[in-house]
């Protein structure tokens, strides 16, 4: 039997030592593992064999340059939203100054704590609305969607999978400027340069 043979599926290989309490049993079946893999192959267990070494790497930080107005839709503000989800793909949506795209990234920032607590992707519903747009869509005049200033943006979120009221509880606890809540499709994040601390209902 080859340790290829063994049936675990790639998440339970990734589980193997979360369920690791010490227990006889366990370190038994450790050192019955140890042992096949000595005979299969002693430099498997060297300090230098490969596996180790990479086991052993530190991780690569992901190639996040910083967001400019002209960049394309494809660019990754943060490991997991990119310019064209803040702006919808809509060119009515791009950024015009370098201090939105900066906003952007803070909120985005954010967005990327929300995705890692929930486990779950993050979708922007509602991100750039400059005017006149933001008007024809029925949003609120100086609505934090126009980022009509330096620190002034917002987006509006809703978990892939989860419920939204515990998204919006969540955000009202760690987020510490704008929220907007009540929604029961999305949550608005946003801030407005001051720093303040402003919470309302929809």
């Amino acid at each position: 039997m080859a340790i290829t043979d063994i049936q675990l599926t790639p998440q339970e290989w990734k589980n193997f030592w979360a369920y690791f309490k010490g227990e006889p049993q366990q370190v038994e079946a450790i050192e019955m593992l140890r042992q096949f893999i000595n005979e299969a192959d002693p430099t498997l267990l060297t300090q230098n064999a490969n596996w180790v070494l990479k086991f052993r790497e530190s991780p690569k930080e992901p190639d996040v340059r910083k967001l400019t107005p002209g960049a394309s839709y494809s660019h990754q503000i943060t490991p997991s939203f990119t310019y064209g989800e803040i702006c919808l793909y809509q060119e009515a949506r791009r950024f015009k100054h370098q201090h939105q795209c900066d906003t952007a990234l803070k909120l985005c920032q954010f967005l990327e704590k929300a995705r890692a607590h929930f486990g779950s992707a993050i979708i922007v519903t509602s991100g750039s609305r400059p005017e006149p747009l933001n008007q024809q869509v029925g949003g609120a005049p100086g609505s934090e969607h126009t980022f009509y200033a330096a620190g002034v943006g917002a987006v509006d979120v809703a978990l892939e999978r989860g419920n939204q009221y515990d998204l919006q509880k969540w955000v009202d606890a760690n987020w510490p400027e704008s929220v907007g809540y009540g929604a029961p499709s999305f949550v608005h994040i946003g801030c407005r340069g001051d720093g303040q601390r402003r919470r309302w209902n929809y």
